[in-house]
């Protein structure tokens, strides 16, 4: 037998075999530490830092590193691509000319190169499964360590971080971006539990962004300080045999329904987020007189105003609306879950280029007026997001806003929010982007205050 047939077991089994094989790669899965190998490297190197992290931090919470350890030891037999760890703790996204105006642009996944919900529509899921990221085969955790690391350099330390200027400021953190941090998988690796306490313990302030009622377990709430943060469900249809189509991961409108009312009735700050806002008809619909309307004028049940008085009456504080804007691989995989032909929709005269189907500025306005009154009748505040139609739509869309102060409605809700991503100076965001030739869509908008008008 020569060292290529060794395995662990010959080694443990056989110490003195071990001696000519320290400087073995550690791609080979070996860690040998005095007469012992390990067959969890990685895991055993977390914990090694961890330990190194703690004996100096004020943070003195242990995270269970054993799903971490069972993760290595199954990615011995199933390959995981790009590793058993997500390794981008924070991400600056507001450099880029679709989302410069955006107050929450600090964000953070604790899971990443896919998600359990996998929406049809997802970006992120468009974006990675060209590059065979999405799923294959599962999400995979955030190493935490480096998240500790970071908030313990900055807030414990006088050393260096590239995170200094943000964190200092209090910059909230939105959980929620390209996954969802509330998958039920995180019951067993509670990656998005620990991130919970660090936050809690050096009191920094964030928002969740999620489409899971995880959030409202005991468990989770007891972390989640409702002077710290605002909790926002996405919730595109109370149409739960659609959802199961087009959201086919994810817990049924019903189950967030209830978790929203639940989160609620605690006192914490919710949103629904409608977002995105499917169309009921084609475009011209419900604003264009010249609209030939006939029986036979096709309906994507899917969105309805009605559903909002369903939303509603959950208790939720607040409804965001922000109008669908999708591209040729979401509008293809949308048809292909529902057997719609949704694309027949959108006219070529508002597409913003052949791969990008946005609706007309007048039929989204008459959307969101619509939903604003229902909202109203009900006692509820409402807002939009810009994000995919255009910076003109986050200017002339506020006079809809509840809070003229927030396009996300926060800010005067939660104690802690006092500063958003908006107070980024661009040079600081440019240097969190691979895409370092970004200019601002306008320099006068970037420093225009918000709140003029009043705030419901």
């Amino acid at each position: 037998m020569d060292n290529n047939d060794l395995t662990v077991a010959d080694l443990n089994n056989n110490p003195s075999k071990g001696a000519s094989l320290i400087n073995l790669d550690l791609h080979r899965g070996l860690k040998i530490t005095g007469d012992f190998v390990s067959d969890t490297p990685i895991t055993d190197d977390l914990q090694d830092e961890e330990s190194k992290l703690i004996a100096k931090s004020s943070f003195k919470d242990t995270y269970d590193w054993t799903p971490i350890k069972d993760l290595e030891i199954r990615s011995k037999k199933v390959d995981i691509r790009g590793g058993i760890l997500f390794k981008t703790p924070f991400k600056v996204v507001n450099s880029h000319a679709t989302c410069q105006q955006c107050l929450y642009a600090f964000e953070i996944d604790t899971y990443g190169r896919g998600c359990v919900h996998n929406c049809v529509y997802c970006y992120a899921k468009a974006q990675l499964t060209v590059h065979g990221y999405w799923n294959n085969p599962f999400p995979v955790p955030l190493n935490i360590n480096e998240i500790h690391n970071v908030f313990y350099t900055v807030f414990e330390t006088d050393k260096t971080s590239k995170w200094r200027p943000i964190l200092e400021k209090r910059i909230p953190l939105r959980i929620g971006s390209m996954s969802d941090s509330f998958m039920w998988m995180d019951q067993k690796y509670k990656v998005t539990q620990h991130l919970l306490k660090i936050l809690k313990h050096y009191n920094y302030p964030y928002v969740i962004f999620t489409r899971s009622d995880l959030v409202a377990t005991d468990e989770y709430m007891s972390l989640i300080d409702p002077k710290l943060t605002s909790i926002q469900f996405s919730i595109s249809s109370t149409n739960d045999e659609m959802n199961k189509k087009i959201e086919p991961g994810a817990p049924s409108a019903k189950r967030r329904l209830a978790a929203i009312k639940k989160i609620s009735e605690a006192g914490y700050w919710t949103t629904i987020r409608i977002n995105p806002v499917f169309p009921i008809h084609p475009d011209g619909y419900f604003t264009d007189a010249n609209f030939q309307k006939t029986d036979e004028t096709p309906k994507f049940d899917y969105f309805s105003f009605d559903m909002v008085d369903e939303m509603a009456a959950s208790g939720v504080k607040s409804i965001l609306a922000g109008f669908g804007r999708f591209s040729t691989y979401s509008l293809t995989q949308l048809e292909k879950a529902t057997g719609f032909g949704l694309r027949n929709f959108y006219t070529d005269e508002v597409r913003k280029s052949k791969r990008d189907f946005h609706f007309s500025d007048n039929e989204i306005r008459y959307y969101y007026e619509q939903i604003k009154k229902r909202c109203q009748q009900s006692n509820v505040q409402f807002t939009t997001c810009y994000i995919g139609n255009g910076e003109n739509h986050f200017w002339k869309d506020q006079d809809l806003w509840s809070n003229k102060k927030d396009c996300c409605n926060i800010k005067d809700r939660v104690p802690a929010f006092h500063t958003n991503s908006r107070d980024i100076p661009f040079e600081t965001r440019l240097k969190f982007t691979a895409h370092k030739s970004q200019l601002p869509v306008s320099e006068e908008s970037l420093h225009r205050p918000l709140g003029d008008g009043p705030s419901l």
